[in-house]
């Protein structure tokens, strides 16, 4: 790091007579307190910088017995830039900071609540009739699938992107496949049946990705996330666009293409972008909000209680469309490893980060020593500064 002082505060000091003549040919005594000042400035400018400037000083000190913290400092500086570098190649990845089995309960859940649902299926498939009678299948489905959760679970432990993974067959695949049985015309059972027969594959299919692929939480949340969005702007597009006299069945078949042109650009998103968990749920919240402001905003502009339901439907989209697009650019740096550089305390008021990054900040003011070096006789504060 280079710095370029602009400001120097110089502390008023009473005058004192001029030092005698010293002999050309007598040593030079430097003094102890000026030394001991130049090391410690020396280890406030790596500490300060996060070891990104003055460690070739410090390395040059560890070879002097009268500074022992020396060798220790450039150490534990050569692993933190070693770490900091990240993989070959220079790709910045997201850290998976779960544990190793994080993912069991949430697989445990949504095992038992899909059990629940299998048992009213069951129901409905077979037109099983009285109160008693019908509680029976979704108790047994609960039992079945907490058991088999809790047994499969217990020797194969799951990190939260696979248990999303699996979750997504449970539950998206699900949704689809009645989507596709009410588009397709089917009847109430038909309709069951085919959502128990697309999430039984797509379940199977999940397992599988889980296991040989191994996704990270960020990956599998941005599949989730493009699916639930994708089908809803589908839908919002299809009542602002369809003619008054479509069928429902135009509108479930809508929505059934549109959650499986979602899932493919969900893995091509996930494949391309390397987004956390936390970001796409901030995303999520724009899109929240931003379908919300929407659907308020055309609601009130068209008439209210009497607005047209293309008007409403174009609304809502154009605003889930602007909330994800600002959402999405607003935490464009939330998941860079280089934003922990950037937040270091640089010893100046604008500061530099190594990827170009600009930043302010409030350092504290260097001493300034007199020329014999035995106490301050001001301060500096650096301008400008930055790592190139």
């Amino acid at each position: 790091m280079w710095f370029l002082p602009i400001l120097l505060l110089t502390a008023s000091s009473p005058s004192r007579a001029q030092p005698p003549d010293v002999d050309a040919e007598a040593p030079v005594v430097v003094p102890a307190v000026q030394v001991n000042d130049r090391h410690d400035a020396a280890l406030e400018r790596v500490l300060r910088s996060g070891c990104r400037d003055g460690l070739p000083d410090v390395r040059a000190l560890a070879a002097d017995p009268d500074v022992p913290w020396a060798p220790t400092v450039a150490r534990l500086c050569d692993d933190i830039l070693s770490q900091d570098a990240g993989p070959p190649g220079g790709a910045p990845t997201i850290d998976e900071t779960a544990s190793a089995n994080e993912g069991r309960g949430r697989l445990v859940l949504w095992s038992s609540l899909y059990g629940i649902w299998l048992g009213i299926a069951t129901d409905a498939l077979f037109g099983v009739d009285g109160t008693r009678s019908a509680i029976v299948p979704p108790m047994i489905g609960l039992a079945a699938a907490l058991g088999a959760s809790l047994l499969v679970t217990a020797d194969h432990p799951l990190t939260t992107g696979q248990a999303w993974t699996i979750i997504s067959g449970l539950d998206y695949a699900t949704v689809d496949g009645a989507l596709w049985g009410a588009g397709l015309g089917l009847s109430a059972k038909g309709v069951v049946g085919s959502a128990i027969a697309t999430s039984a594959v797509a379940t199977g299919a999940a397992v599988w990705v889980a296991a040989s692929q191994r996704p990270k939480a960020g990956d599998i949340e941005l599949v989730r996330s493009s699916m639930l969005w994708g089908t809803t702007g589908g839908l919002l597009g299809l009542a602002a666009a369809a003619p008054s006299n479509s069928s429902s069945r135009t509108a479930w078949l809508g929505g059934a293409i549109a959650i499986d042109l979602s899932l493919a650009l969900g893995i091509g998103l996930a494949d391309q972008f390397d987004l956390s968990r936390n970001r796409v749920l901030i995303i999520d919240a724009g899109a929240i909000g931003g379908g919300l402001a929407g659907f308020g905003i055309s609601w009130l502009i068209v008439g209210g209680p009497n607005a047209s339901g293309r008007a409403v439907a174009g609304g809502s989209l154009a605003g889930l469309v602007a909330g994800i697009s600002v959402a999405a650019i607003a935490t464009r740096h939330l998941d860079s490893r280089a934003g922990e550089a950037r937040a270091l305390p640089y010893p100046a008021l604008i500061g530099r980060a190594a990827d170009g990054h600009w930043s302010f900040s409030l350092p504290r003011p260097d001493r300034v020593l007199t020329p014999a070096g035995t106490r301050p006789a001001g301060a500096s504060l650096a301008a400008v500064g930055g790592l190139f």
